[in-house]
């Protein structure tokens, strides 16, 4: 037997051991029996241990602090890496029918342009949608934008005609929608509901008075917050799932607890939240960079927001357990390195990354274009994404928490000239599991 080289093995305040294992992502309290079997592995003969060793050596192999010797943990974790970038039984499809939007937020990554997915479009979305239910177990559509309520006829047309095609040809049918929710009115969430969109992704950056000075309505001062308030309550009336956004920066980090309280005093204790760390995807805006923060330091603000979270009674499931940040392992990493995820935009253009929508030289192919030879630039551009990997990277081969890193964000990695960069659990994992075990005992 040897020792797996994802464990982590610490010391509380109390005295008390723990440990992690990233690869199962198993999290114990150990003691002295554990430490000496974790020392002294390529010493014991298990065969002449007592039972109750040979029970504690049984537990330590099920959550993989120790393995066979002829288990290579590393090539079974590029296989379960290249098994996910490769699954092929689900087509995943974030549809922006527009890039106009009826905000003017100062982070905001992408840049608008007018215009509503045309027919010509649309009908060869669905032709290749058609194609696909066939062969696939599951078809799943992210309604994004811009704003996509402002082309939301072509939202429900479509929507209509999925639903159509994946019924007919027995395939899972899932739907969802992030959208800034100041359209959304009574007629929209019914119809939302009736086409089974039943979970929307709605951004409150903050109380009242912070969130009016960054969600800002294009060509007015009227605050916005008010109003999406408003219809969360409705989408929550009607039993629409609603997880909550706050994009989080320098100027807003400190008004969580004022944040949290209206929630509660709104009845929205009973939502999701989502906390997000605003960057400067473009690298061009002195002011937003100023105001980002890196991924260290967001990662240490982070795990006060989840402490308060679980404080304040946010995020708990219908059996008591908070629903943080605890770790699980990554096979790939997200759509952008998946060969069943594509990103499209009005105009047809295929994507494989949201923060590539628009950008027509990062496309990796046309949804008229489909069963024609993809130009070289849109198919290496493809390539790139599918094939970035941390495997390539002598400090991520090194690092004891790949498996629930997976050398982070692709898009970021081939904006870096291929260069990780680490998830936030570099630099707060202890951190998260010491809550996730204090919260533990708690609830027990």
């Amino acid at each position: 037997m040897k020792v797996s080289q994802y464990n982590l093995i610490w010391n509380l305040e109390d005295g008390k051991t723990m440990a992690f294992n990233s690869m199962s992502c198993a999290l114990a309290e150990v003691d002295d029996d554990f430490i000496n079997i974790i020392e002294n592995i390529n010493h014991i003969n298990y065969d002449e241990l007592e039972d109750e060793e040979k029970t504690l050596i049984d537990n330590m192999l099920l959550g993989r602090y120790i393995l066979n010797d002829d288990f290579d943990e590393l090539k079974a974790l590029k296989y379960e890496h290249f098994s996910g970038k490769f699954n092929n039984n689900s087509l995943q499809l974030t549809i922006a029918p527009t890039l106009s939007c009826n905000f003017a937020c100062p982070y905001c990554y992408e840049n608008p342009k007018s215009g509503i997915m045309d027919k010509n479009v649309t009908d060869a979305l669905i032709a290749w949608i058609t194609e696909e239910a066939i062969k696939r177990k599951d078809i799943n559509i992210l309604w994004y934008g811009g704003e996509p309520l402002i082309a939301k006829n072509v939202v429900f047309d479509m929507s209509e005609k999925i639903i159509e095609i994946c019924k007919k040809h027995n395939t899972n049918y899932g739907a969802a929608m992030v959208t800034n929710g100041y359209l959304l009115d009574d007629v929209v969430i019914s119809k939302l509901n009736d086409l089974k969109i039943n979970s929307i992704q709605v951004t409150l950056d903050g109380p009242a008075n912070i969130h009016n000075t960054r969600r800002i309505l294009k060509n007015s001062n009227e605050g916005t917050f008010e109003v999406i308030l408003s219809n969360i309550k409705k989408l929550k009336k009607n039993n629409i799932n609603i997880i909550i956004r706050m994009n989080i920066d320098k100027t807003n980090m400190d008004s969580i607890d004022e944040f949290l309280d209206m929630l509660i005093e709104n009845n929205l204790r009973d939502v999701s939240i989502s906390f997000g760390k605003v960057t400067d995807q473009t690298g061009t805006c002195v002011s937003m960079s100023e105001s980002c923060m890196n991924s260290e330091e967001y990662s240490k603000e982070n795990l006060k927001y989840q402490q308060k979270l679980f404080q304040n009674g946010f995020n708990i499931d219908a059996n008591g357990n908070f629903l943080g940040f605890y770790p699980t392992m990554k096979t790939n990493y997200c759509g952008a390195d998946n060969i069943g995820t594509f990103v499209l935009d009005p105009e047809g253009y295929m994507y494989k990354c949201w923060c590539d929508v628009g950008e027509t030289d990062r496309a990796v192919g046309h949804v008229l274009e489909r069963h024609n030879d993809p130009n070289e630039k849109m198919y290496m551009q493809n390539v790139d994404y599918m094939f970035w990997s941390p495997f390539d990277h002598e400090e991520c081969l090194k690092c004891n928490v790949l498996p629930i890193c997976m050398g982070g964000c692709p898009y970021n990695g081939l904006m870096n000239g291929s260069k990780p960069e680490c998830e936030n659990w570099k630099y707060n994992l202890k951190e998260v599991l010491e809550l996730t075990y204090l919260q533990d005992n708690i609830e027990n």
